[in-house]
């Protein structure tokens, strides 16, 4: 669209809220000012003005008013909102005599902004997910009629431009799906109310703001629960109108596909979407991860909060390798170094001996040519280490001693999860007081580390933050979750509160970006969880232009596939995607009128539909319709979806679209385990009406249409592939 394009529709909207703040009739009023009692009766002309926007009524006699001096209390209207508890109360009023708006703030109220006109654009959304292979770690949020959501949550958005549609995709972290199940859960509960409290029109700024705001609220609730160190990637996409705002972080990536308007060609295009790439590999990221302290050397792959354990560099055979693995990992100087406590209290002598052995391991000169580059690195890291150990020992020695024994309890990895491991650090009993706690601390720990200042102060900061952690810690009875490994492959994340304290390695930051959706056209959007494997947009694209625009589920599971079977054997990982089409309906479809009204419009009474049923394993429930002399299925539900997927896109691929439902007809036929299958003379299920089937199966088969494929859809009975016949 083009610059003109969005003037021209500026200036229509605000003919469109002028039209509605003029004057549309007046009103007779009489003014008594006679002394006397008498009443000279002057006939003046007071303006009423209409509000914007629906669903604006008088106040009842109970509801508090703005007082503004001469102004009637029947020029008022107010517009109603349920509260929490279901209360409809008061939150905007209107002036009928000013045509100013008034909105409640605390005790008092403050004059706004014209609330926003919604509008309503020629739009259609479609939602679908999968996920395959592997421990399932993702959580998909489909809301693809997000007004009706609010309604159901009484957080109403009749400000809010139509359509309006949430989706999002959470990928846990550390083997865990416990801060992806948590982020789905809350979602609502944290988006609805910032999104509904708003009447004015959002800016897309304050859309990308929305979402940050949102995330960081969300992070903020994972870092106070149990599941605190648990964590996970999202990708979150809201739609507003011909608008969508997208946000990502971590492994999710959002793509957006659509036709190559440079080609005079069919083929679709992809670009990525609010793309940071939140990893190592990205300079930017890894400049943010060393100005807060943390430590990255070349060919680094994992943010990690603590140095690699004993067992971990026992197991490595090679002493090189063995040193490199320890300097990669260490989080602080002693670990570095690899000096024990009882090593410092030997002195400064010991530290220089420790030193010379693990330098002539790594030194450059010592190591073979492919090999130099890195031990470049690593050896300069154990020289620093060094200078700085050697430094606390000389300065203090009994202080460099508890630095020391802070750092090795940090990196043993429970001292944020277990009270009894912070409480022993700190000499305290577990479950105590916070003020014992902090106590316990200064005493112990305060004045001897405040000595070292001067000549390790990164050590001395990265000690007493710890003992923040531990003194949190020390307060609980309770022990928290704990991950099996403590590294992950992402610079910014939900949750994980040990790489967020003591020194903040992973940000919560969201990435985020505004998409204006175009007249007249389709386009496809993915959130995908990327693995180490770049995902090719041009096979994206691809994928989606096939299932365009009404199979938003077969073309998540058509990726997730190919995701899988790219992985290399034994590392096949879970993989899930949510795709969504944008498609421009005709005017007509989206008229004006009552909503209901609009929603019967173009849209047929019943719909006549022939499917193939897929039963899977352990499937529960009894289905009175079962087909008669099928075996009792010993698939999967994920084979159950793929076999369909397989045979939508082989009849797809034929391109006879005049023989699709003869072709369907001899796949029921075959394949169905559903009873209708042996209905003559078509072999469909007949007429359905809305309510006549589980609502996923209906809104299926109305979103079908005549002589085409429907998507992949899951009910109580199994999996089904439709065919409409009318």
């Amino acid at each position: 669209m083009s610059d003109e394009d969005d003037i021209a529709r500026a200036l229509e909207i605000l003919r469109k809220q002028s039209e509605r703040q003029a004057p549309v009739s007046h009103e007779v009023t009489f003014d008594f000012r006679d002394p006397d009692g008498w009443a000279d009766a002057v006939i003046g002309r007071r303006t009423r003005y209409e509000p914007v926007g629906q669903n604006w009524k008088k106040p009842g006699n109970l509801v508090k008013l703005p007082q503004l001096k001469d102004h009637a209390t029947g020029s008022w209207l107010i517009h109603e909102r349920q509260d929490p508890n279901g209360k409809y109360k008061a939150w905007l009023f209107f002036s009928t005599t000013t045509g100013i708006y008034y909105k409640q703030n605390g005790s008092g109220y403050e004059q706004m902004t014209t609330p926003n006109d919604p509008q309503e654009f020629p739009l259609s959304v479609r939602l679908g997910s999968a996920t395959h292979g592997g421990t399932k770690l993702d959580v998909a949020v489909l809301l693809p009629e997000l007004r009706k959501t609010g309604f159901l949550l009484k957080q109403p958005l009749e400000f809010l431009d139509r359509p309006a549609a949430l989706f999002m995709l959470c990928t846990g972290l550390r083997c865990s799906a416990a801060a992806s199940e948590f982020c789905a859960k809350r979602m609502h509960s944290v988006l609805m109310p910032k999104l509904s409290s708003r009447a004015t029109r959002w800016d897309d700024s304050e859309l990308m703001d929305l979402l940050r705001s949102t995330t960081e609220a969300l992070d903020a609730l994972i870092l106070e629960s149990p599941m605190c160190l648990a964590g996970c990637s999202i990708g979150l996409a809201l739609q507003a109108g011909s608008r969508v705002v997208v946000g990502t972080m971590g492994s999710v990536r959002c793509i957006l596909c659509g036709p190559n308007v440079s080609e005079a060609s069919s083929k679709w295009s992809a670009r990525l979407v609010a793309d940071g790439c939140h990893s190592l590999s990205n300079p930017d990221e890894r400049m943010r991860l060393e100005s807060e302290g943390g430590q990255v050397l070349d060919g680094q792959a994992e943010v990690r909060a603590v140095s690699a354990s004993e067992e971990a560099l026992a197991a490595v055979d090679d002493e090189w390798e063995r040193e490199v693995l320890r300097v990669t990992h260490a989080t602080n100087s002693f670990a570095a170094l690899g000096v024990r406590t009882a090593e410092l209290k030997e002195g400064p002598a010991a530290i220089r001996r420790i030193f010379r052995r693990r330098s002539l391991v790594v030194h450059p000169d010592k190591v073979a040519d492919h090999r130099k580059q890195q031990s470049a690195t690593v050896f300069s890291r154990i020289e620093a280490a060094a200078t700085a150990v050697e430094a606390m020992v000389q300065a203090d020695m009994s202080a460099a001693v508890l630095a020391a024994q802070i750092s090795y309890e940090h990196d043993q990895g429970r001292l944020a999860a277990d009270p009894l491991c912070a409480a022993k650090l700190l000499g305290v009993q577990s479950g105590c007081s916070l003020k014992d706690a902090k106590e316990a601390r200064n005493r112990k720990f305060e004045k001897a580390l405040s000595g070292l200042q001067n000549v390790a102060r990164r050590d001395v900061e990265r000690s007493l933050k710890i003992l923040d952690v531990a003194v949190e810690s020390a307060t609980r009875t309770t022990q928290l979750w704990m991950p099996e490994s403590d590294g992950v492959r992402v610079t910014r994340a939900l949750g994980c509160k040990d790489l967020k304290a003591p020194l903040p390695l992973l940000s919560a930051s969201l990435t985020t970006e505004v998409v204006h959706l175009g007249p007249c056209e389709t386009v496809g959007m993915v959130l995908i969880a990327d693995s180490d494997r770049p995902t090719c947009l041009s096979t994206v694209a691809g994928r989606l232009a096939s299932h365009s625009p009404g199979r938003p589920r077969a073309a998540a599971l058509r990726l997730t596939l190919d995701e899988s079977g790219a992985a290399p054997p034994g590392q096949q990982s879970s993989v899930s995607a949510v795709c969504a089409y944008f498609s421009h309906e005709e005017p007509g479809e989206v008229a004006s009128g009552p909503p209901a009204k609009r929603a019967r419009r173009g849209r047929p009474e019943r719909v006549r539909v022939s499917h193939v049923l897929l039963k899977w394993r352990g499937l529960k429930g009894e289905d009175e319709f079962e087909r008669p002399g099928k075996p009792a299925p010993t698939r999967t539900q994920a084979e159950a979806e793929r076999e369909l997927l397989e045979l939508m896109e082989e009849l797809l691929a034929a391109g006879d679209h005049k023989t699709l439902g003869a072709r369907f007809k001899v796949e029921v036929l075959k394949r169905s385990e559903c009873s209708t299958a042996l209905n003559v003379p078509y072999a469909d299920l007949g007429w359905v009406e809305p309510g006549g089937a589980e609502p996923a199966m209906v809104a299926a088969a109305f979103d079908t249409p005549a002589g085409g494929l429907s998507d992949v859809v899951m009910t109580s009975r199994g999996a089904h592939l439709m065919y409409r016949l009318a």
